[in-house]
């Protein structure tokens, strides 16, 4: 190769497509194409640099051949040694001459055309993975029982399967890949054919799409035909999106059913949080059997209703309910007006979800209760006067002599027969004769302290108990004797009768109930016998 002159060099250097130099006699770099530059990472702060920094075996190149034009392949050092290609040219005078370097990698071009190839077939091979993990994909949404699709970051559809594209016909020619969830909104309205019942189009589209942007949505749709769809949508960790579409239609209905059995239903029902007892539903039953309003009722535990001793029983046994369970406890529980029920509660549990609430049946039960209370009181009452009958009486006595003989105490018992009752019988008809017991039943209760007993042990007959000794007894005797003399009025007429008494004292006459009545009872005759309107008191045996 002729030398050129240095203006003609520096041209030629600067228009080659490598990296070049051009370095003076002494080593130094004088000019640097762009190229070399950005191989050295040095910028224009290469000039002017000794080119041993860049090509440490300079010294030995520059001098080892005195040829204008040679190639040597060495390590270049830069970012790093990578293996280069100098072409050196000499040009310029002797004494001054410089050398142009043009400086060209030497990767192996095979190697690249190989690590191509492999890249190729890397990328292949994704694309193979890709479209094999999105027909799995598609297999198993189409796999699922309700509608499904998948949108990417952008909600743009992305796979949907069979039920979805049957479920909204008018759309199913349109659904592609890429396209949006929002053209698909707005394809579905125009067509005129959407199966949702929509009142506001344009409100309905945002406010679809705001629950779709939601990291997880859930909403009910009634549609045109009358089913109910639930449109759940969840946002993936990569920001996509995965949609549900789940016919909820017998829920609903059986729900609708659930509702009306629960509003209709005769009995009183309530609806109550599990954890907290707070009442959540109502009927009507409950409305009218409570008196309060059902917003006031709304504003209720189930605990409200009750006394404070039960309020706190009641709340420890529903908090415990972990399964349905039947009515065994009679419960007061009292309305808006005060008055006093008596009431059953059936629970049956209902889950939603991870929370439970209770179903309450109220059983007002206070018309048995109240006829339980009056075969009760019957049992152990006269049912003409309402006195104790012969049964209470014997009870009490057998008490109360128990309780005589722990603590050495004295009781009395009074045995009553009226005289005279028998003519008003028979003068005046039974009618008359039991208005007049009736009335001898107020009078003696009139005339005894507090805690003694009166009792009719039947026909004319009654008989007292008395926590009393002797003169005390005696005392409540003459008591009864004046408060019978008096006249009774009788259907307009005035008529008269008296009473004999026979008194028992224990444990004078001893402690045993038989032997203390039937000592009663022969005082009784004794009394008659004195001439009525008496009392006798009977003897301890000698």
């Amino acid at each position: 190769m002729t030398d050129f002159t240095s203006a003609n060099a520096l041209l030629l250097l600067e228009a080659v497509p490598f990296a070049a130099l051009c370095v003076n006699a002494a080593g130094v770099i004088v000019f640097a194409n762009q190229a070399a530059c950005e191989m050295a990472g040095g910028g224009p702060a290469l000039v002017r640099t000794p080119v041993s920094r860049l090509v440490p075996e300079w010294h030995l190149l520059s001098t080892a051949s005195a040829r204008s034009y040679r190639r040597e392949t060495i390590l270049l050092r830069c970012d790093g040694a990578i293996p280069v290609e100098l072409s050196f040219v000499r040009f310029g005078a002797a004494e001054d001459a410089m050398m142009g370097v043009v400086i060209r990698d030497l990767i192996d071009e095979k190697a690249l055309e190989s690590m191509r190839l492999e890249l190729e077939r890397q990328n292949e091979e994704a694309l193979i993975e890709a479209e094999a993990a999105r027909r799995r994909l598609g297999f198993i949404i189409d796999m699922l029982p309700q509608a499904a699709c998948v949108f990417d970051t952008e909600d743009r559809f992305v796979l949907w399967n069979e039920k979805y594209a049957a479920l909204y016909p008018e759309i199913a020619a349109h659904l592609r890949p890429g396209i949006s969830f929002r053209d698909i909104l707005e394809i579905s309205l125009k067509s005129g054919e959407m199966p949702e019942l929509v009142a506001d189009p344009g409100t309905w589209i945002e406010e679809r799409l705001a629950k779709h942007a939601l990291a997880v949505s859930q909403h009910e749709q009634m549609l045109r035909d009358g089913r109910w769809l639930r449109h759940d949508d969840r946002r993936t960790p990569d920001g996509g999106a995965i949609g549900m579409r789940i016919d909820i239609t017998d829920l609903k209905r059986r729900e609708e059913s659930f509702r009306l059995l629960f509003d209709a239903n005769p009995m009183p029902m309530m609806v109550c949080e599990a954890a907290t007892l707070h009442i959540v539903a109502v009927n009507a039953a409950a409305i009218a059997l409570y008196g309060f309003t059902g917003e006031e009722i709304l504003q209720k535990r189930i605990t409200d209703f009750h006394a404070p001793d039960e309020s706190e029983r009641l709340d420890a046994i529903m908090r415990g309910v972990e399964a349905d369970c039947e009515a065994r406890t009679v419960w007061h529980q009292q309305t808006a007006s005060g008055t006093e029920h008596h009431v059953l509660i059936y629970v049956r549990v209902l889950h939603e979800g991870a929370s439970r609430r209770l179903l309450l049946t109220i059983a007002d039960v206070s018309d048995r209760i109240r006829a339980e209370a009056h075969a009760t009181h019957l049992a152990h009452h006269d049912a003409l006067t309402g006195l104790p009958n012969r049964m209470q009486f014997r009870n009490r006595l057998e008490a109360a002599l128990e309780t005589a003989a722990r603590g050495g105490e004295e009781l009395a018992v009074h045995y009553l027969d009226l005289d005279g009752f028998k003519p008003v019988n028979d003068t005046f008809g039974h009618a008359a004769g039991d208005l007049l017991l009736k009335q001898v039943a107020e009078r003696l209760k009139s005339v005894l302290d507090a805690g003694d007993l009166v009792a009719r042990l039947g026909g004319d007959e009654f008989a007292i108990l008395q926590q009393a000794s002797a003169a005390k007894a005696t005392e409540v005797a003459n008591r009864c004797i004046r408060a019978l003399e008096k006249p009774f009025g009788i259907e307009n007429r005035q008529i008269g009768i008296s009473v004999s008494i026979g008194i028992a004292v224990a444990p004078e006459n001893g402690l045993d109930p038989d032997e203390l009545m039937s000592a009663a009872d022969t005082a009784l005759y004794q009394a008659k016998a004195s001439g009525k309107s008496t009392w006798r008191r009977s003897r301890a045996a000698a």
